[in-house]
């Protein structure tokens, strides 16, 4: 009877285990079956997302790279193929070689665009889109950019971004042609017309003579100056491509420029470069600005003044500052200098020559190039000039 009472209570147990086990292998199916519903959810949902992503990037005219954050290539749409092909980039799977023809703003100095200096870019904002010129014979400009992709505060990867301007390049090209070409026909007679009254002025005549003569001189230099400043007004219509630009070699161009005024007005300028390198500029508009900025300083400056040039850096940003001898600034006059043709009192008593558009000029230019141009008391008296330029493309990013 024991021995019958046992086996009962065994097989009970035995009941009550294999009931539990179903239970709990019925449970675990059904979360499985459940799991997999959801990851064939979260596949398709990818699918229809990555599906929507290619439509639109096929359909947009920019070539579009998209990478993870070890700069793996998860997808490219057909432009950036076409773009990589002529670029020499072998953009195949999850590669991207660094381009056998890509070339700096000069079209001739290679340029570094490999997986790095695209994740460097994109780690860095504040930097504006770059441009390069695509292929060995037949080129093509892109203006390019790379942004961080995050979510949540995690890194997902970046995105490189171009945009062919070849168009857009090319037209500032014959703009910029067809300008030099205008400013030659209208310099040409204004300089002739100058160094005739200079040379009649050396001769002995009358009083009379000489005041007409100093008159017609000193109308022939406005005209002159109001040509440079109109054609200087026509070149800011079109915004300017940045390019690799020597901050000290450009100072000192500028410098010689003036050089002539200086010792006609008995004005030193001393020039201090503090090897800031590099700036991401136009070099014709950093020179426009920069001659403006320096003509107006040597004006204003008494004669036996110094007028300081230095260079150096605000966190990664190269910066110019112009301290004249002069007499300095009142608030408003600083806060209107960059209107156009406003002239301080000082200027017209003092018979300085200009029109007032100099500096409404070289504001627009720096507008133009991500510049920023400030007017600040001098410590020593005088007014300092403070011109921001954009951040320099970083060692190694293109090839010397």
């Amino acid at each position: 009877m024991d021995r019958l009472r046992v086996f009962f209570a065994f097989a009970a147990l035995i009941a009550l285990s294999a009931f539990v086990t179903s239970h709990q292998l019925r449970r675990e199916v059904s979360h499985r079956h459940a799991a997999l519903a959801a990851s064939r959810e979260a596949s398709e949902a990818r699918e229809r997302l990555s599906a929507i992503f290619q439509a639109v990037s096929e359909a947009t005219k920019d070539a579009v790279i998209v990478f993870d954050p070890d700069g793996r290539v998860l997808t490219a749409n057909g432009l950036a193929h076409r773009l990589a092909r002529r670029a020499g980039v072998a953009l195949e799977g999850s590669s991207f070689s660094r381009g056998r023809w890509v070339y700096s703003a000069d079209r001739r100095t290679p340029l570094l665009l490999s997986r790095d200096a695209i994740s460097d870019l994109a780690r860095r904002p504040g930097v504006r889109a770059r441009i390069a010129w695509l292929g060995e014979r037949d080129q093509v400009a892109v203006s390019y950019s790379a942004h961080p992709i995050a979510h949540d505060g995690e890194s997902l990867g970046y995105v490189l971004i171009a945009h062919d301007v070849t168009d857009l390049v090319e037209a500032i090209e014959v703009r910029d042609r067809f300008l030099d070409s205008v400013s030659h026909e209208l310099r040409t007679p204004l300089t002739v017309l100058m160094g005739e009254t200079e040379l009649a002025q050396m001769e002995d005549v009358s009083a009379k003579v000489a005041s007409r003569l100093e008159r017609v001189d000193q109308a022939a230099q406005r005209l002159f100056a109001t040509v440079e400043h109109l054609l200087s007004a026509y070149r800011t219509a079109v915004r300017a491509l940045p390019q690799t630009t020597s901050v000290a070699l450009t100072v000192g161009d500028v410098v010689e420029r003036e050089a002539a005024l200086a010792r006609e007005r008995d004005v030193r300028v001393r020039f201090a470069d503090h090897g800031v390198g590099t700036a991401s500029v136009d070099a014709r508009s950093l020179r426009a600005i920069l001659d403006e900025l320096l003509r107006n300083a040597v004006l204003y400056s008494p004669p036996g003044a110094t007028v300081s040039i230095d260079t150096r850096r605000d966190q990664d940003r190269p910066v110019v500052e112009i301290t004249d001898g002069g007499a300095g600034m009142s608030e408003t006059e600083r806060r209107r200098a960059f209107d156009r043709f406003y002239r301080t009192d000082f200027a017209r008593e003092h018979a300085i020559p200009g029109v007032g558009l100099g500096l409404s000029i070289a504001q627009s230019l720096a507008e133009g190039n991500d510049v920023s141009i400030e007017l600040e008391p001098a410590p020593e008296g005088g007014t300092r000039a403070r011109v921001c330029l954009p951040p320099a493309l970083r060692p190694g990013e293109e090839a010397a």
